[in-house]
């Protein structure tokens, strides 16, 4: 028989991409919460480094124990390579946990600088691959919404704190306009460039492309309602507005049926 059918073999490369796809996605959300954290992890060592605050605090002690070293001071350190903490985090009590008096015997002019080229190196490239806060929101209040983004809990930030709902409602943006432009590149290529003569009720065309043509069809239709309704929900977060919230007159439900008029299309 013919090798041009229309239907799914092992060999095809959608069959792999999936599982493969769905692997992946598992995998991310799996190692998220392992890799970006809320804080530096330098956070809780260094600030004994700063010797503005602990060569006064226990100057007193290090000139008991060894008297005339003049070591300490020094001039001011520069602020452009000196250690800086992103988020403080006061732990207290360093002179008996993590208090290192072998840093204050150094130069302030040395010891605020980094401990070595390739810490700062580290530093730097850490620096550049870190979005600013953005772990600290999207790590520390997750969703409790769910997939279908259920309202209220997603539209009010007193259920869904600032963070994770919002990445998630704003992906959701803009996997809808990427999805806009693929679509509209689709259909606009097959009424173009189709072959001459070619109509589907003449030519029996293959099955993926009827399908194709449908669900191209199909999203450019449920694609803007969800778009309005996630847009609706953004409005309803952080601009006051009351689209889903009960008690100012919106409708909860509202939003099911705009999401499950994509969704159930989609499935």
């Amino acid at each position: 028989g013919s090798k041009d059918v229309a239907f799914p073999r092992l060999n095809s490369i959608g069959f792999w991409i999936q599982p493969l796809g769905l692997i992946l996605v598992a995998k991310i959300a799996f190692l998220r919460p392992q890799y970006w954290h809320y804080y530096d992890r330098t956070s809780f060592f260094l600030p004994t480094m700063e010797k503005d605050k602990f060569a006064s605090q226990y100057s007193a002690s290090l000139e008991l124990a060894m008297p005339r070293l003049g070591l300490l001071p020094g001039d001011e350190p520069s602020a452009l390579f000196s250690w800086r903490a992103r988020k403080k985090i006061s732990i207290g009590d360093y002179e008996s946990s993590l208090f290192n008096p072998l840093k204050l015997l150094l130069p302030s002019d040395n010891a605020a600088y980094p401990e070595s080229l390739w810490y700062l190196a580290d530093r730097v490239s850490d620096a550049r691959r870190r979005k600013v806060y953005f772990s600290k929101c999207s790590n520390r209040t997750l969703t409790a919404a769910g997939w279908t983004f259920i309202t209220p809990m997603s539209s009010s930030t007193k259920y869904t704190g600032f963070g994770a709902q919002d990445i998630l409602v704003v992906s959701v943006v803009l996997a809808g306009v990427s999805t806009t432009i693929s679509f509209t590149n689709l259909l606009i290529t097959r009424r173009t460039l189709i072959s001459p003569g070619l109509r589907n009720r003449r030519v029996l065309v293959p099955f993926i492309t009827i399908a194709t043509l449908l669900t191209l069809r199909m999203l450019a239709i449920v694609t803007p309602v969800l778009g309005a309704a996630v847009l609706m929900i953004l409005m309803d977060r952080h601009w006051q507005t009351s689209f889903f919230d009960f008690a100012y007159g919106g409708d909860p439900i509202l939003f099911q049926h705009l999401f499950w008029f994509f969704g159930h299309p989609e499935v």
